[in-house]
């Protein structure tokens, strides 16, 4: 039986977390990255469009791969955004409500409001990912492209 086999689910979900965090600052320096370098010949907001969705796609293949440690389908791929979605919304109402309600400064309450809804992106990301996987222990990325056959997408 493997160490992470034996943890409890508590040091477990930390350390999916501390995954998770980490990815998350990888996937906002490809974001910018491709942004910034394609904003010299695409419009901004095609640009915003293009870093977006390279981003959150890496974002999901090393959140299935590492976090969750599981084969991608295409069913947790089409999941994964709304863990986004959710942080976008979430995170917005919190700063609203911190800046016009509590006075904070704007700066300030952007990162509070990003750092109190990470939890729960985390947790709708592991969901969208997880949901449904079959996982055999740790899944090393492969050159193979996601499973996408009926037994491993309930679809």
């Amino acid at each position: 039986m493997s160490a992470a086999a034996t943890r409890n689910p508590r040091s477990r979900t930390l350390g999916q977390f501390v995954s998770f965090a980490a990815i998350g600052v990888a996937n906002t320096a490809v974001y910018y990255a491709v942004y910034a370098t394609l904003n010299h010949w695409l419009p901004y907001l095609a640009a915003h469009a293009l870093g977006w969705t390279v981003s959150i796609t890496g974002s999901f293949l090393l959140n299935s791969y590492i976090t969750c440690r599981t084969r991608p389908t295409w069913r947790a791929f089409l999941r994964y955004p709304l863990s986004g979605a959710v942080n976008v919304v979430g995170s917005g109402v919190l700063l609203y409500l911190a800046v016009s309600l509590l006075g904070m400064n704007e700066d300030i309450a952007a990162i509070a409001a990003g750092v109190l809804v990470t939890p729960l992106s985390f947790l709708l990301a592991r969901w969208a990912i997880a949901a449904g996987a079959v996982t055999a222990g740790p899944v090393a990325p492969g050159p193979e492209a996601p499973d996408v056959s009926a037994a491993a997408s309930p679809w």
